[in-house]
């Protein structure tokens, strides 16, 4: 079997399309009071969505899921292997 093939199989066991991880901007807007604490009330529409646009930017260039998802499944193993 090709690994999509073995990928495949294992969806069919449980759904592949379950989210693991996701925020709101509320997480973002958190950020912001803590940098800004008061001053983050003057803030504009315009202001949040370009805040959640270089956020997101961010998040693009800086964050590779997959060393984080190795490390869960090497540590799955060690665990399940006990």
């Amino acid at each position: 079997m090709t690994h999509q093939e073995i990928v495949t199989q294992l969806s069919l066991k449980y759904s592949s399309e379950e989210i693991l991880i996701s925020f709101t901007m509320s997480f973002v807007y958190s950020e912001i009071v803590r940098l800004m604490g008061e001053e983050a009330l003057a803030l504009s529409l315009e202001d949040l969505l370009l805040c959640r646009e270089e956020v997101l930017i961010a998040i693009d260039h800086g964050l590779d899921i997959r060393d984080f998802v190795s490390q869960g499944v090497d540590a799955w193993e060690i665990v399940r292997n006990l």
